[in-house]
């Protein structure tokens, strides 16, 4: 997203919104100010994005990345938006379903302050780390609305967050995925046409001129790829190797997928130096999202910022909006679906059926018969709640639904929890990394209508236990290259993570911080580095280095 604005409400002190305006990271512009309703605002404003500014009679509105329009028709729109609206004595602010837009807000010296960075709302003063939300990030339970900062929150993906003169705050939620889970009441063939004229639509709005696009070896890049409109101007495909990590070599696909749409295509080599927290912190303006440092789209846009590309098509998000595999017997059967079951059964054999039940319908504990392959090790979650105390690790116990939960509602849970806030935060990451480049990175797959049709789709439609991504790959039959549609293995970058990620070094900077987060039991955890360093996963590694180095920063 390009542009960017502050805003306070409230008593003004002009120097504090100099100060913020001029803390901004990676939106850059001369400053527009306006005033209206006890609003004012500054903004950077971009010819394309925005934000503008409309002053009524009867409220002003901000629109940030969409044309200016009520609060209700821009959350009903399947665009990427920030949005205040303010009548003098309520501010509404909100964001789309997949908080493509940014937007944060702070109470700060009697008023209430917003801002598409975070760095502005630091910049007012008096702030620093919340360790609560920091250790809570860490134990896999973040509070999404929380930033990590004290006092400062987001407003979140797909809500609308209510504020008076009087510093009472409210939110409601706009978009509700839950409520048309599996609802869909056509065929599959038409479910598929659907799906190829939103996505078709979604990639011609997000595609411009001289753009760039993320290619990797996949279905979902292959997807943005085919159905991009037809011109003498394709995309400048950018893909990303590691020479070192051959089990991540997927540059025969990529050829393919560039091939087919006559694209120039560039491979580039990624990045296997060191990881260091310092640095993701300094392209998130200082928030410590979960993400592990893989280092595909960094080599990407770094390679496109060499070649002057401004706006890029990220062709890696379809496996959250699409949802991922996993409880589809445990679901048919307990939607009583005998159709689709014998279909499968048909298909895979009745040893597969039996399996299957067994692994979505009998919780894990239950499992002390029976062949051993379905008798599960150790989730993630299982492994690391031995590093939290008291409610932590409870919290993490009940929220372990791979382990504890209840095995029939898993295809339904995994089918929602990718288009829920705590994991839609994150894409507030990808911004800010095309952002410190200079790039404007489009998200065709991150699409509100796009989703509702996918997540309303029953499982006997959308899902195949045995071919992953059954519906997108049968929607695009014809369309892809053949060598990406037909694949049935795809490459894993955990290799890269593992290869960047020092854990010795990880130990060192967490036993030098001076910061000590709540509910962490550090003994066990130093005894298991010296001892059993194996216990620990690289994920909680990455966690944990970097939440204390985001401690350290901002208490300094």
């Amino acid at each position: 997203m390009r542009g960017g604005f502050v805003a306070c409400f409230g008593p003004l002190q002009r120097p504090l919104l100099e100060r913020a305006i001029a803390a901004f990271r990676w939106h850059h512009g001369a400053a527009e100010f306006h005033e209206g309703h006890g609003l004012a605002i500054a903004a950077l404003a971009h010819e394309e994005d925005g934000p503008t500014v409309e002053i009524g009679a009867t409220c002003t509105r901000v629109a940030h990345g969409a044309a200016m329009a009520p609060l209700v028709e821009l959350e009903a729109s399947d665009g990427r938006f920030a949005a205040l609206e303010c009548d003098g004595n309520v501010v509404r602010a909100s964001r789309d379903a997949f908080g493509l837009a940014l937007l944060f807000y702070r109470p700060f010296a009697g008023s209430m302050w917003f801002s598409t960075e975070i760095g502005p709302l630091v910049s007012l003063g008096d702030t620093g780390p919340d360790l609560d939300a920091v250790a809570a990030s860490i134990a896999h339970q973040p509070p999404p609305d929380r930033t990590g900062w004290r006092d400062i929150w987001r407003v979140l993906p797909g809500t609308r967050v209510h504020l008076t003169a009087e510093g009472r705050i409210s939110s409601t939620a706009h978009w509700d995925p839950a409520s048309i889970l599996g609802t869909y009441r056509g065929d599959r063939d038409e479910a598929m046409g659907q799906f190829r004229e939103l996505l078709s639509k979604s990639v011609a709005r997000s595609q411009t001129k001289g753009c760039g696009l993320l290619l990797s070896g996949g279905l979902d890049s292959a997807a943005v790829a085919a159905l991009g409109p037809r011109s003498d101007d394709p995309p400048f495909c950018v893909h990303v190797t590691f020479p070192t990590l051959r089990v991540t070599d997927e540059r025969e696909y990529a050829k393919d997928v560039a091939r087919a749409i006559g694209a120039p295509l560039k491979i580039v080599d990624g990045p296997v130096t060191p990881w260091d927290p310092e640095e993701d912190l300094d392209v998130s303006g200082g928030v410590p999202y979960d993400w592990v440092p893989y280092g595909i789209e960094e080599g990407a846009l770094d390679r496109m910022r060499e070649e002057g590309i401004t706006v890029a098509l990220d062709g890696h998000d379809g496996d959250g909006v699409v949802g991922p595999p996993g409880g589809e017997w445990g679901e048919l059967a307990t939607r009583g679906d005998f159709r689709g079951l014998t279909r499968l059964t048909r298909a895979y054999g009745p040893k597969r059926l039996v399996a299957g039940l067994i692994t979505d319908l009998v919780p894990p504990r239950a499992r002390v018969f029976g062949p051993r392959s379905l008798r599960p090790g150790p989730t993630m979650t299982e492994r690391d709640e031995r590093y939290f105390t008291g409610p932590f690790r409870a919290s993490l116990r009940a929220a372990d639904h791979h382990r504890a939960g209840r095995p029939a509602t898993r295809w339904r849970m995994k089918q929602l929890q990718p288009l829920l806030p705590g994991a839609t935060v994150n894409m507030e990451q990808k911004e800010l990394l095309a952002a410190s480049r200079g790039i404007d990175m489009r998200h065709p797959f991150a699409n509100r209508h796009l989703a509702e049709l996918l997540v309303s789709l029953p499982c006997a439609l959308k899902a195949d236990p045995e071919r992953p991504k059954a519906f997108v790959r049968d929607a695009l039959e014809g369309l892809v290259a053949p060598s990406v549609g037909e694949r049935r293995s795809l490459s894993t970058y955990l290799g890269v993570v593992g290869h960047r990620v020092d854990p010795g070094r990880c130990m060192e900077l967490i036993r030098a911080s001076r910061v000590r987060l709540p509910f962490v039991d550090y003994d066990q955890l130093f005894r298991d580095a010296d001892e059993e360093p194996e216990r620990l996963t690289v994920f909680f590694l990455v966690y944990i280095t970097r939440a204390h180095a985001f401690a350290g920063r901002a208490e300094s």
